[in-house]
């Protein structure tokens, strides 16, 4: 990215705002990224790029990105999190500022082509599965290719979601999802 580049690309607004969807067989809906960070992850976005506040962005990604209305959310965490996205790193701290809520939603899975590359519903089992290919692509025992072609959990929801209580993770795992979540992409930012 060219010094012209950097200054007219999008910068990150260091918000970000987590929905964990779950069904009654206590299956998360998650989406398949459709840009980098690469990687399978509940719905999110940022909250002061585009929306009034934290319950304005809940509502609108869960409606923009899979289709469904939010019924009733209950936040689970908060707090900062020092993982970069395809925007210019916030500043002065980069990272993003999360709000995590659970909640559950009613209408029609319709994921979102330009947000999304697909939707699902996944087992617990099916999650836990998908954290450790994210962990094997950070101790280098998968290729980027690998990776890309059959993604595993994005790196920053092993940390949002153990905090939450749903994923459980040592901190040898915590501090490898760290390190995919902090380190910038190859083609350095999109803007």
């Amino acid at each position: 990215m060219t010094a012209q580049d950097t200054e007219t690309a999008k910068r990150c607004c260091g918000t970000s705002v987590g929905v964990i969807i779950t069904d009654q067989e206590q299956r998360l809906l998650m989406v398949t990224r459709g840009w980098w960070p690469l990687g399978i992850a509940p719905v999110a976005g940022h909250v002061r790029d585009e929306h009034t506040g934290v319950a304005d962005a809940l509502i609108a990604e869960v409606e923009e990105e899979v289709g469904l209305t939010v019924l009733y959310a209950e936040r689970v965490g908060r707090g900062h999190v020092p993982n970069l996205c395809a925007s210019l790193p916030h500043v002065p701290e980069p990272g993003h500022y999360w709000w995590v809520y659970r909640a559950t939603a009613t209408g029609t899975l319709t994921p979102a082509p330009d947000e999304t590359q697909g939707a699902d519903w996944y087992t617990p089992e099916q999650v836990r599965a998908l954290a450790d290919r994210t962990l094997a692509y950070a101790r280098g025992e998968i290729t980027e290719d690998e990776f890309r072609a059959a993604p595993g959990l994005e790196a920053v929801w092993i940390r949002l979601l153990h905090q939450a209580g749903m994923l459980n993770a040592t901190h040898e795992e915590l501090a490898l999802a760290r390190t995919l979540y902090t380190t910038p992409p190859d083609e350095y930012w999109l803007g």
